[in-house]
C-alpha cells in the first residue's frame, strides 16, 4: 500500500470518529433539561380550592417533603412567613390559618366570610428551582 493510500485510510478513520463523536454528543445534549427547568418535586394533592362563605378547612398533602412556603398573599396583602422551632410554619390571622403539620401536610383554615367580596388566598411553595402554589377562593355571603 502506498503512503497516499495509507493517509487516506487514516483520514477516513479520523473523519468517521469525529462524525460519530459529534453525533453522540448531540444526542446526549438533546435529552438534557434546560438549566433551571426542574420537574415537579412537590406534587400537591390540590392546587385550587373553593370554599363557601362559611368557615372551612382543608388538608393538602404533597409527595415531596423538602418544600417550603415561599410567600402568602391574602386579598393582595403579603404576609411574612416564618418557621417555628420544629421547622414548620404556623401563620394565624383573623381571616385564615396556615399550618404545616408535617413534611407532607399543609392545613389551611378560613374563617367565615361576612363581606360582600370574594376572598382569595395564595400560598406559594418552593423546592429548589421548582415553584408551585395553592389558590383558595372563598365565596362572599
Amino acid at each position: 500500500m502506498s503512503a497516499y493510500g495509507y493517509s487516506i485510510k487514516i483520514m477516513f478513520k479520523y473523519t468517521f470518529f469525529i462524525i460519530l463523536f459529534f453525533s453522540l454528543l448531540s444526542l446526549s445534549c438533546s435529552e438534557r433539561q434546560k438549566e433551571g427547568d426542574w420537574e415537579n418535586n412537590i406534587k400537591l394533592s390540590q392546587n385550587f380550592v373553593e370554599f363557601s362563605s362559611k368557615n372551612d378547612s382543608i388538608i393538602i398533602t404533597s409527595e415531596g417533603e423538602s418544600w417550603w412556603i415561599n410567600n402568602v398573599v391574602f386579598n393582595r396583602s403579603n404576609f411574612k412567613v416564618t418557621e417555628n422551632s420544629d421547622g414548620f410554619v404556623f401563620l394565624q390571622e383573623d381571616e385564615f390559618t396556615i399550618e404545616r403539620r408535617s413534611a407532607t401536610e399543609l392545613y389551611i383554615e378560613v374563617s367565615e366570610n361576612t363581606s360582600d367580596s370574594i376572598r382569595i388566598l395564595f400560598i406559594d411553595l418552593q423546592n429548589g428551582n421548582f415553584f408551585d402554589g395553592i389558590k383558595i377562593t372563598q365565596l362572599n355571603k
